[in-house]
């Protein structure tokens, strides 16, 4: 499978997962916080046996643990767990039909990031695209 198929795969995935916690935690029995952990065991213990399936392990040394790699990937898990847990604890509190939108900037803000610092080309169409989404982000979200 190519970068686009697994792209709308985890679109399909992150919609669910906007609808699943309003359901977990709407009632009020569950918090954003236990539906995140509840979450967050089942995706270690998926990542966890897809990495050992794959052998990515047996490749990894001592060294490795200290590289420029791995503190990238550290500072992935903390940028994560700020995204992932702002974002539950805003789908518990307001309706998804505004949370999710202004989450959703991160598009405009990953693609910006990506000019930026990893040099990805800049094209007129990638402006307007990147333009119409925050516009219609903004369009979506103006419900506050």
């Amino acid at each position: 499978m190519n970068h686009i198929t697994w792209a709308l795969i985890g679109m399909v995935g992150y919609s669910l997962t906007t609808l699943l916690v309003k359901f977990a935690t709407r009632g009020g029995q569950f918090s954003s916080f236990l539906v995140l952990a509840i979450a967050c065991v089942i995706t270690l213990t998926s990542t966890v046996c897809i990495t050992l399936v794959r052998g990515d392990l047996q490749r990894l040394s001592a060294r490795d643990l200290v590289s420029p790699s791995a503190w990238f990937a550290y500072a992935t898990g903390i940028a994560l767990t700020v995204a992932v847990t702002s974002l539950f604890r805003a789908l518990s509190l307001g309706p998804a039909s505004i949370v999710v939108p202004i989450y959703g900037m991160f598009i405009v803000g990953g693609a910006v990031l990506g000019v930026l610092f990893l040099h990805e080309p800049v094209t007129a169409r990638k402006l307007a695209g990147i333009g119409f989404a925050a516009i219609s982000i903004l369009l979506l979200a103006k419900g506050t």
